[in-house]
Formats: C-alpha cells, structure tokens, sequence
C-alpha cells in the first residue's frame, strides 16, 4: 500500500487509535467471558492419586478444587455431583472446595468414579449465571480396594 501524503498516515494511526480504544473498552467493562477465557479462568479439580483402601480398615482421602487463576475463589460457591462406584462402606462429605472420602471398605477390588465441579457466584447485582470461562469441569478417580 502506498501513501501519497503525510495525511493519510495520521488517518491510519487516528483510525487504529480508535480501534485499541474500543477494544479495551469492550474487554475490561462489557464482556467478563472474553476476560475468564482469556485468563483461563476455569473450575479445577485437583488431580491426585488416592490412596489404597484395606479391607476392614479405617479409610480417608480428601479431593481438593478451586477456580484456577482466581484471586477471590473462595467465593465461588462449589457444586460436586459424584458419579460412578464407590466402595461398599465408604462414604462422602462435601465440604465447601473439597470432597472427603471416609469409611471402612466391606469388600475387595477397583471402583471407579466421576466427580463433576460446576461453580456459580453472586455479584452486588445478584447471580453470575457464567463466572467462569467453563461451566464446570469432570476428573476420574478410582480407589483400589485391597486385603
């Protein structure tokens, strides 16, 4: 592209000035999507390994979550929905940002299940139907039960 004068150059720079102007102004006022996906704010459940149960003795482990990349996560409010098998004897307990995983197994072998973390928050103005770039996130979990 060629110019024929200095004045068409400064309509270019006006015209982009304006365009990076819009832009922000759209990003940091109008739209918190664009600002959670960009950010990478999203639901997480930690990924961890848990512990080998004994038959016949006393089991805990605990399943941790957060909103990845959120200062103020903790005022998220944590929906688990567990799916799947669990051991015959072992119960859960939800709390807040975790899952505690507690009992005595009655029975030996491998159980597999799902915990799904959605999040949902509360603004001045009431509830954030989107907090988070994703609704909500899945992760597999098994426990090993063992003589």
């Amino acid at each position: 592209m060629f110019f024929d004068s200095s004045k068409d150059m400064e309509k270019i720079k006006s015209i982009f000035k304006v365009s990076v102007a819009v832009s922000l102004v759209f990003f940091f006022s109008s739209c918190d999507e664009i600002h959670e996906c960009i950010f990478n704010i999203n639901p997480e459940i930690h990924n961890k390994r848990l512990d080998i149960g004994v038959l016949g003795v006393e089991y805990y482990d605990v399943i941790t979550a957060e909103v990845s990349n959120e200062v103020f996560d903790n005022d998220y409010i944590y929906d688990f929905d567990v799916y799947g098998d669990l051991p015959p004897g072992i119960f859960l307990d939800f709390d807040r940002r975790s899952i505690e995983i507690y009992g005595t197994p009655e029975e030996v072998g491998v159980y597999r299940f799902e915990v799904e973390l959605s999040v949902e928050s509360y603004d001045e103005y009431g509830y954030d139907g989107s907090p988070t770039c994703e609704d909500s996130t899945v992760r597999e979990f098994t426990i090993q039960v063992v003589e």
